[in-house]
């Protein structure tokens, strides 16, 4: 009897141990579905990571060509327009990176507003100083006038745009930026006077011709 004793705790042994193997083969197993399951999140999150970064690429360079497309064809348009000029003066405002050709039109023209202001406030401050000359001073206070009709004109401007009459807002966009040029000629007629507002004037006249083309651009589309 005693001799089968080494053999039945042999067997017993061997029964003993066998749901311990089961149970470490569950947990190795479960162990190594959590590592699975970790790693298919991690590339779950890094290319759904790696599509928002580039789409926000891709939407933010249409944007920017957008902007550059526009004031390029602006440029070819009109040899005395800087297409420089054109992308620096609007990139200034945020909203213009994504903005239509509709939307940029109106932020060109509020643009040339707010400068049309800008200079007949520098005109005033021009006209306080004393011992003007008459003629210098005479040239300044139609330039001031000129400044006040084409802020009006470019208000009218802005009316026609929203009514969608382009053909109107081409007349008066065209009438505004003649005001530069008819304020800068008015110094040039008594020789050796030079024009305190050839800058300012200039840069109405670039304001306004990117205005007018944008215009000519809408009306085609």
């Amino acid at each position: 009897m005693f001799g089968f004793l080494p053999i039945y705790i042999y067997i017993y042994g061997q029964k003993k141990r066998k749901p311990l193997h089961s149970s470490s083969s569950c947990l190795l197993h479960r162990v190594h579905l959590q590592a699975l399951t970790q790693r298919n999140m991690k590339r779950s999150f890094l290319l759904s990571f790696n599509f928002v970064i580039v789409f926000l690429l891709v939407h933010g360079s249409f944007s920017f060509n957008n902007l550059h497309h526009y004031c390029d064809e602006a440029a070819k348009s009109n040899p005395n327009l800087s297409c420089d000029f054109c992308i620096a003066s609007l990139e200034a405002i945020s909203k213009s990176k994504n903005a239509s050709l509709e939307e940029l039109v109106e932020i060109s023209t509020v643009l040339a507003m707010s400068k049309a202001t800008n200079i007949s406030c520098y005109i005033s401050q021009l006209l306080k100083a004393q011992n003007l000359d008459k003629y210098y001073t005479s040239a300044l206070q139609d330039c001031l006038e000129l400044y006040a009709d084409a802020n009006s004109t470019l208000h009218e401007s802005m009316c026609d745009l929203k009514s969608k009459d382009y053909s109107k807002a081409n007349i008066d966009a065209s009438a505004a930026m003649d005001s530069s040029s008819t304020c800068e000629d008015g110094f040039k007629e008594r020789e050796g006077v030079v024009s305190p507002l050839t800058k300012e004037n200039n840069t109405f006249f670039q304001l306004t011709a990117i205005m007018l083309a944008f215009i000519n651009m809408l009306s085609r589309s």
